[in-house]
C-alpha cells in the first residue's frame, strides 16, 4: 500500500495545512489533497495561519474560482493527522500545531529529520508537480476534476515564473498533461501586480550593477513572479549578457535568473550558484533558485548571502572552459586510452517513433535534446538513462543488435515528442538492445574545471560538464568531442593498455 493511501486509511479525519502567507502552489498542492481524500471517503479541511490573511489580488481570484475552501486559523484543536505541504512541519515559514501523526510534502530544501511520512523532492520545481505526480499514480481522474487540473497548473506557473523555470521533466509533463482553461489562467497571471509591487519592480531595476558580464539586481521581499517580471525586463539590457535578480525569501534568498548568450544556459547558472546550498534549476532562457541561510552559513561562516551570491557569479564567469566541436586545441594524444566495455545498451530507431522528417525533442533528466527523424539517426540510451543522437553508419560500426527490449535503470524514462503535433511518447517501447562490437577506444581525461562543449548536433546548446566528469573524444576523430558523467564513465569503460 502507498504511503498516501495508507495515511488516509488510518485516519478519516484530516487537516492540510498550508505554509504562511500562502502561495498558489501551496494552495493547489492543498486543494488537490483535499480533493483526492475526500474521494477515498475521507473527511478534510484546508487551513493556513501566520500574521496575515490572504490579500493578493491573484490569490483570491483563484480561491473564488475554484471554490477552494482554504480557511485562515490562528488556534486548532490537536488533530489525528496533519499534513503539511509545500512546507515543512516546524520550519520558520509554517505555524506549529499539535498532532497525533505528521506527514510533509514539500519540494524545497530538508530543513527536519527524514521520516516514513517525509516526503521531499528538491529537484521539482514546485509542490504542485509533486502532488499531481504522486495523486496520478493513485489512479485519480483529473479528466472529472478539471478545476484541481488547473489549480495545480497555475501553482506550477507561479512556482517557476511562467512555466519559464521547470527544473525537472516531471515538471513539464504536468504542463502539458492535459488541456487547461488558459482564458482562466491568464485572468489569474494578469491579476498578480499590485501598485506597491510595481514599486518593488522599479526599485529593483533601479539597484542594477554589473558582475564581469551577468547583471546583479535586488529587490524588496516580494512574490517570486515579481521577481520574474524584472528579470525579464533586465535581461533586454545590451550589457547583460546574463542576470540574476533575488530577494530574501523564506530564511533565504529566492533567485529569478536569464541568460542572452548560448555560452551561458539559465539553468546552468542557476544550478552553479545554489550548489550546496539551496536548488535551481530551469531551461535555457530562464531559470530561478533558492538559497539557504542556514547552508550558507555552513559552508561560508561570516559571509553573508548577498556577498555570497555575488562570489558565486564571479566564480561561474571564471570556472567553465569553452570547448566548440571541430574547432579546438585540446592535445587527446596525450590523454590516457580508455576502452568501452561490452555491457547492453539501448537504441531506437527515430523513424519508429515518429515519421521521417518529424522535429523531435527527447526530455531526460539532463534537459531536452532536440533532432529529427531520420533513417539515418538513432537514439542511444545509457545504463542510468542518458540519450543522444548517433548517426546510423557510426551505430552500424559500433554496436550488435539484440532483439532484446531494454529499460535503464533510470530515475525518469526519457519522453519522445513531436515538436509540431505535440504527440508524446515514452522511449522504451521502442528501445531494443546493443552491445558495443569489438573494442571501441576514447581518449579521455578527468575535467579540473566546469566545461561546456558544443557539439555537431547542436551549435546553440552545449554539454556541461563539472570538475570530476570526463571530457572524450574518438581515437579515430577527435573532432567528436562529448562529456560523459563521472559516474557513468566509470560504469561504461575501462582503461587500456597504451
Amino acid at each position: 500500500m502507498t504511503l498516501l493511501k495508507n495515511l488516509i486509511n488510518r485516519n478519516n479525519n484530516i487537516v492540510i495545512q498550508c505554509h504562511d502567507v500562502p502561495d498558489a502552489d501551496t494552495i493547489a498542492s492543498a486543494f488537490v489533497l483535499m480533493r483526492y481524500a475526500k474521494s477515498q471517503g475521507a473527511s478534510a479541511r484546508m487551513v493556513y495561519s501566520g500574521r496575515s490573511k490572504v490579500t493578493k489580488p491573484n490569490l483570491l481570484l483563484m480561491l473564488k474560482v475554484f471554490r477552494i475552501p482554504l480557511e485562515y486559523v490562528e488556534d486548532l484543536p490537536r488533530c489525528k493527522l496533519l499534513v503539511t505541504v509545500d512546507c515543512q512541519y516546524g520550519a520558520g515559514n509554517v505555524r506549529r500545531f499539535d498532532a497525533d501523526e505528521i506527514a510533509v510534502f514539500d519540494h524545497h530544501s530538508p530543513e527536519i529529520p527524514e521520516g516514513p511520512s517525509i516526503v521531499i523532492n528538491q529537484a521539482l520545481g514546485s509542490c504542485s508537480t509533486l502532488m499531481w505526480d504522486i495523486i496520478r499514480k493513485e489512479g485519480f481522474n483529473f479528466e472529472a476534476n478539471q478545476d484541481v487540473f488547473n489549480a495545480l497548473y497555475y501553482g506550477l506557473f507561479t512556482d517557476t515564473s511562467g512555466l519559464s523555470e521547470l527544473r525537472h521533466p516531471l515538471d513539464r509533463d504536468l504542463s502539458e498533461f492535459m488541456p487547461v482553461n488558459w482564458p482562466l489562467i491568464k485572468r489569474l497571471k494578469n491579476s498578480m501586480l499590485s501598485k506597491e509591487e510595481l514599486d518593488v519592480v522599479a526599485g529593483t531595476l533601479s539597484s542594477s550593477r554589473l558582475i564581469g558580464e551577468i547583471g546583479l539586481l535586488k529587490a524588496a521581499p516580494c512574490d517570486p513572479n515579481i521577481l520574474g517580471f524584472s528579470s525579464d525586463i533586465a535581461q533586454q539590457v545590451e550589457q547583460f549578457n546574463g542576470c540574476v535578480v533575488y530577494c530574501e525569501y523564506s530564511g533565504g534568498l529566492k533567485l529569478s535568473i536569464r541568460s542572452s548568450v548560448r555560452e551561458i544556459m539559465a539553468k546552468d547558472l542557476a544550478e552553479y550558484i545554489t550548489r550546496s546550498v539551496g536548488s535551481g534549476g530551469g531551461n535555457i532562457e530562464k531559470a530561478g533558485g533558492y538559497i539557504s541561510l542556514e547552508c550558507v552559513n555552513r559552508a561560508a561562516p561570516g559571509i553573508s548571502p548577498d556577498d555570497f551570491l555575488r562570489a558565486r557569479v564571479e566564480s561561474y564567469q571564471n570556472n567553465f572552459d569553452l570547448v566548440y566541436c571541430g574547432s579546438h586545441n585540446i592535445d587527446f594524444t596525450s590523454m590516457n586510452l580508455y576502452r568501452k566495455l561490452r555491457i547492453p545498451l539501448g537504441y531506437a530507431h527515430t523513424t519508429d517513433i515518429f515519421t521521417e522528417g518529424a522535429q523531435m525533442s527527447i526530455r531526460t533528466l539532463e534537459g531536452d535534446i532536440d533532432t529529427a527523424a531520420s533513417p539515418g539517426t538513432y537514439l542511444m540510451i545509457g545504463v542510468s538513462g542518458e540519450v543522444y543522437p548517433i548517426k546510423k553508419d557510426r551505430f552500424d560500426e559500433s554496436y550488435d543488435t539484440l532483439d532484446d527490449s531494454y529499460l535503464p535503470e533510470a530515475d525518469y524514462m526519457p519522453v519522445v515528442s513531436d515538436k509540431v503535433t505535440g504527440i508524446k511518447k515514452t522511449l522504451h517501447p521502442f528501445s531494443r538492445t546493443c552491445i558495443p562490437r569489438g573494442d571501441k577506444f576514447v581518449r579521455a581525461a578527468e575535467l579540473s574545471r566546469d566545461t561546456k562543449v558544443f557539439s555537431s548536433w547542436d551549435a546553440e546548446k552545449y554539454f556541461y560538464g563539472k570538475a570530476g566528469d570526463y571530457i572524450a573524444a574518438p581515437e579515430t576523430d577527435f573532432n567528436d568531442v562529448y562529456i560523459i558523467n563521472r559516474d557513468i564513465f566509470f560504469k561504461t569503460y575501462s582503461k587500456a593498455d597504451q
